[in-house]
């Protein structure tokens, strides 16, 4: 009897048809696979044993690291199988239909028992549709790709391998209980993999013991930074120091989260309470940070975000139940997160309000790139003269804050340039970030009154950059500027523009400090550094300078931004109120 297969014949006299079709189209499939990665992959599966084609030891983790890397899916979620189909516009249907078996492929640990297969993880049994791997096989248990067809039977269609005692309780450990398969099926296949290379199996089609080390537990901290860290924490017997956590903080982002948290079941399982705990400490602190950086003006990620994620996985069947509960009782243990502040900040508070009001009106108003830098001044005073009343102890009773400044741009531009020279000015940090919808955004960190301060001196050069552009785009050196370069004479402008607003707000802060000596505000300059350091370690945040940027640019339209960027006149400073 035959088996009807979407155009696909799958037993009976033509049974073969089948397998050599899927071999061949496996082939072509590689095309879409990364070689350096599977290569990359086999060398920490071999551990120190050397890449060669006449061992068979490195010949066999490259075939397993190719064979788990066409289904790995790319950070777009599509597996060198997706790829292999989007490229066969106009073969015949039964390449179109074998594509599709081998696109519904997924890793299974399975006991074959001549015609009947048997899912180990779900208890599930299909009829067995035979093919060269699973014939290889024969009857025992295997972990592999397997593919379903329409009409309920099932085949092999890749590489299966044959497990002894040690890899089938290694893959166990990837099992989630109640039935409901393998928790993270391509971690799973990374770890029985490395086992049966280090420790010896056999594989359908491989014959002969293969040599290897003592069996690890499916983690890999030779490789991975989370799991050396939790590998490094479970042996610890007292409490982490400071260096320990700024380890973990410094992982810290919602994909490394959602390991540590799925990592914490996937210990469990393999009876390793220490290895669990400490991943279970690594997520927590990883939790704590992810929401101080929300707190602080980040938007890459949140809690909300990783709980969604979470919600998503566990629906697909990536991670077990239990991993919501476990990030639900860390965030709820994180509660409310905030700074050290404490104490009376209502001067902060009224000189914080008075800055803001003076960005909202000059927002309203526009203004030019003199009247912007000139502002800048008057808020530099009126910070100064506020420092003279504060004592070392009144600035680290106040937080640190983040505010996000969004720029609707998905590239970077000349007034990107100005964003480190903007943040020092008002002794901040300052760092760059994608949103969702990839335009570029700037966090300005810092004390409360100084981060409000560089954002209000940002919108000032941000609408100083509008309003000295549309006034270069009427002068003589633009209109004269054929217009096939003229987008190149308004950048070259603006980079001009760029370099005198740096230049002239370098002056100023110079200028700031020698004059003030220890006499005003500036004395307290390293206090409010050691401040910031301190908050930037709590969030696991450390900085790259960024390093120049080389632009192409026309001369006279470069000349006349500098110039615009150098012209202007301080005004009076604000008037004490």
């Amino acid at each position: 009897m035959n088996h009807a297969n979407g155009g696909v014949r799958a037993s009976g006299a033509n049974a073969p048809v089948v397998p050599d079709k899927l071999l061949a189209l496996t082939t072509e499939a590689l095309a879409f696979v990364s070689r350096d990665r599977a290569e990359g992959m086999a060398r920490q599966w071999l551990a120190g044993v050397a890449l060669s084609n006449s061992n068979e030891q490195s010949v066999l983790a490259r075939a397993l690291a190719l064979e788990l890397a066409l289904i790995v899916p790319s950070l777009k979620g599509t597996t060198a199988f997706d790829r292999l189909a989007r490229a066969m516009k106009g073969r015949p249907p039964e390449d179109a239909a074998a594509v599709t078996l081998l696109r519904r492929s997924r890793l299974r640990l399975s006991r074959l028992s001549g015609e009947t297969f048997e899912d180990l993880a779900t208890g599930e049994t299909l009829p067995l549709l035979p093919t060269p791997p699973s014939d290889a096989v024969g009857n025992n248990v295997a972990f592999g790709r397997f593919t379903t067809t329409e009409d309920g039977y099932i085949l092999a269609t890749g590489t299966l391998v044959l497990l002894d005692d040690g890899a089938l309780a290694v893959a166990r450990g990837f099992v989630r209980p109640g039935g409901r398969g393998i928790g993270n099926p391509v971690r799973c296949a990374e770890a029985v993999y490395r086992h049966i290379i280090r420790n010896g199996a056999s594989t359908a089609g491989w014959r002969g013991p293969i040599g290897g080390r003592q069996s690890k537990l499916p983690f890999e901290p030779d490789r991975d930074p989370l799991d050396a860290l939790a590998a490094a924490w479970a042996s610890l017997d007292r409490e982490l120091n400071p260096e320990e956590i700024a380890q973990a903080r410094s992982l810290a982002g919602q994909g490394p989260l959602l390991d540590a948290l799925v990592s914490v079941s996937i210990a469990r399982d393999g009876r390793a309470p220490k290895l669990a705990n400490a991943y279970g400490r690594i997520a927590s602190v990883m939790v704590e940070t992810i929401a101080l950086r929300a707190l602080h003006g980040s938007v890459r990620e949140d809690l909300d975000t990783v709980a969604a994620e979470i919600k998503a996985a566990i629906k697909r069947g990536d991670f077990p139940a239990e991993t919501r509960s476990l990030f639900e009782a860390l965030r709820k243990r994180v509660g409310p997160a905030g700074g050290p502040g404490t104490g009376d900040t209502a001067d902060i508070d009224r000189l914080v309000q008075r800055i803001q009001a003076l960005r909202a009106k000059t927002v309203e108003q526009g203004c030019t790139e003199q009247e912007a830098l000139a502002a800048a001044e008057k808020v530099a005073e009126l910070l100064d003269r506020y420092g003279l009343s504060l004592s070392e102890l009144d600035l680290r009773r106040q937080s640190c804050e983040g505010i996000g400044v969004e720029t609707d741009r998905k590239r970077r531009g000349p007034i990107d340039d100005c964003m480190g020279t903007i943040a020092a000015f008002f002794d901040c940090r300052v760092w760059c970030e994608t949103s969702e919808d990839a335009t570029l955004r700037y966090i300005f960190f810092g004390l409360p009154a100084d981060v409000q301060a560089a954002v209000y001196l940002h919108d000032l050069i941000a609408l100083a950059f509008a309003t000295e552009t549309s006034a270069f785009q009427g002068t003589e050196i633009y209109r004269s500027t054929h217009s096939s370069r003229r987008r190149s004479a308004t950048n070259s402008f603006q980079v001009g523009l760029a370099r005198g607003i740096i230049r002239k707000l370098d002056t100023l802060r110079q200028a700031r400090d020698v004059a003030g000596g220890r006499t005003n505000g500036r004395a307290l300059v390293p206090i409010k550094e050691s401040i910031i350091d301190a908050e930037m370690d709590r969030l696991g945040l450390s900085l790259r300078r960024r390093g120049a940027v080389r632009r192409m640019v026309l001369p006279a339209a470069f000349s006349a931004g500098r110039e615009a960027g150098e012209r202007f006149e301080y005004r009076p400073g604000i008037e004490r109120g």
